[in-house]
């Protein structure tokens, strides 16, 4: 974690110096709950602030992850950090500590939106919880990014990232609960995603629905050990390519 601090703080400084990054970052979330926010949530605008922050957060992890270290492959400068004795998991874990100081940022941006457009009031310990919620969500993510990124060929990486977003997004009901009527194959197969586990766990947080089902939250901690070795993995295949 020595290392992984101002591995992160260079990151973030990065990104900052690239305003759209940043204003996009905070401004496309936040117009998604303005213009979808009550069609999905119905009466329970907590679920819209829950759903469209995870939105945010997975965002962050697709594009300033999986496509963004894709491109930076591709840089000299990337291969010179390659050099210093420092392992994967010093970068690794800087690149998620960046990833969840934006994810706050989008998080904040969207909250505040839910409460005055759609008057969402979740109770202080009920928004505690769901700030936990998000960041084990994040931080599953945020893996997925990374072995995206160091998987993919960098000119793949940007529709690869587009083509996984929105099934994942719909797939997984970020948006909204299941209907009742859903087809058992298709619910089975929302069941598989871990953005199905995100959601089963936010839902029942932002609106008291019932309580946490332990299983989902085993099931993100476990996508987020398999994620987390693919990454790995990914970085070590990387790093043979250019050295070898």
């Amino acid at each position: 974690m020595t290392l992984a601090r101002p591995y992160a703080r260079l990151e973030a400084l990065q990104l900052l110096r690239v305003p759209v990054y940043a204003f996009s970052t905070l401004v496309f979330p936040v117009a998604g709950l303005v213009l979808f926010g009550r069609q999905f949530a119905g009466d329970e605008p907590e679920r819209a602030l829950a759903g469209f922050a995870a939105t945010a957060v997975l965002g962050i992890a697709f594009f300033q992850f999986g496509v963004g270290i894709a491109a930076d492959r591709m840089y000299k400068w990337e291969t010179y950090l390659r050099t210093l004795p420092a392992g994967p998991g010093a970068r690794i874990a800087g690149r998620v500590l960046c990833a969840l100081g934006f994810s706050v940022a989008a998080v904040a941006s969207v909250t505040v939106a839910a409460v005055v457009l759609y008057d969402a009031r979740p109770a202080p310990w009920r928004a505690g919880l769901l700030l936990v919620a998000l960041t084990l969500g994040g931080v599953t993510f945020a893996l997925l990014g990374l072995a995206l990124g160091y998987w993919l060929p960098p000119r793949a990486a940007l529709p690869g990232a587009n083509l996984l977003f929105l099934p994942l997004v719909l797939g997984g009901f970020l948006w909204s609960r299941p209907p009742d009527d859903i087809p058992q194959g298709v619910d089975l197969a929302s069941q598989l995603l871990p953005t199905r586990s995100w959601e089963e766990v936010l839902d029942p947080i932002a609106t008291g629905a019932g309580p946490v089902p332990w299983y989902h939250v085993a099931a993100l901690v476990a996508w987020a050990a398999t994620f987390g070795a693919l990454a790995r993995w990914g970085y070590r295949r990387d790093e043979g390519e250019r050295f070898t």
